[in-house]
């Protein structure tokens, strides 16, 4: 996992000393995640989770690189996602870095269509179980009890873009890790977690 940081950050670094292509944005999002797990053979998934995510974003125009309308584009955002059961919920933060590779379609100067895929890591920095007992709250910690901090995955995303500024987009994310900590003898206990968000980019 170190070299993937490793070379994330190699990528972020060559979105830096490539300024003169670059365009920055702010970026938001609605959330709708699910907490998959499965331990001794039973699967269990949660209902939707309604959480956001915020931030900046990054993107670099690499027509040079390959063909013309391929472009580069990284974020750093922070990411609520979880899962919500019957009497209770899981919030789970993370900071999140996802790099895409996208292809631009313009059909006007006004209109382009806008397809994206590529990797992201995380970092837990929010995680809560809160569950209701007899009618008062309990929170517990997650992050290094029942769920590991760093988190990798794929992204998608597929949305269009208008006057060169809004984008609006359509995403899913899933962790390619087991985040369980969870250890149950005679059996293996596996979660991943996976996001279906909605959001919109504002590019200066």
């Amino acid at each position: 996992m170190k070299r993937i940081i490793i070379a994330l950050l190699a990528v972020v670094a060559t979105i830096n000393v490539s300024a003169q292509e670059l365009r920055w944005g702010v970026a938001g999002g609605l959330n709708f995640a699910n907490e998959r797990a499965k331990a001794a053979g039973v699967k269990v998934s949660s209902d939707s989770y309604i959480g956001f995510q915020v931030g900046a974003k990054a993107e670099m125009d690499f027509s040079s690189y390959l063909i013309d309308g391929f472009y580069l584009e990284g974020s750093l955002l922070y990411n609520l996602k979880g899962g919500s059961y019957s009497g209770s919920h899981s919030n789970l933060g993370y900071l999140q870095l996802p790099v895409n590779l996208g292809y631009r379609l313009t059909f006007s100067g006004d209109v382009s269509l806008l397809g994206s895929l590529g990797p992201y890591v995380g970092l837990g920095v929010l995680g809560k179980d809160v569950e209701k007992v007899s009618g008062a709250k309990v929170k517990t910690d997650v992050f290094g009890t029942r769920l590991q901090r760093f988190d990798f995955g794929l992204n998608y995303k597929l949305g269009v873009e208008v006057w060169d500024k809004w984008q609006f987009y359509l995403g899913f994310e899933h962790s390619l890790l087991n985040l369980s900590k969870t250890k149950i003898e005679g059996s293996s206990s596996r979660t991943r977690v996976t996001n279906f968000y909605i959001g919109t980019a504002y590019m200066f």
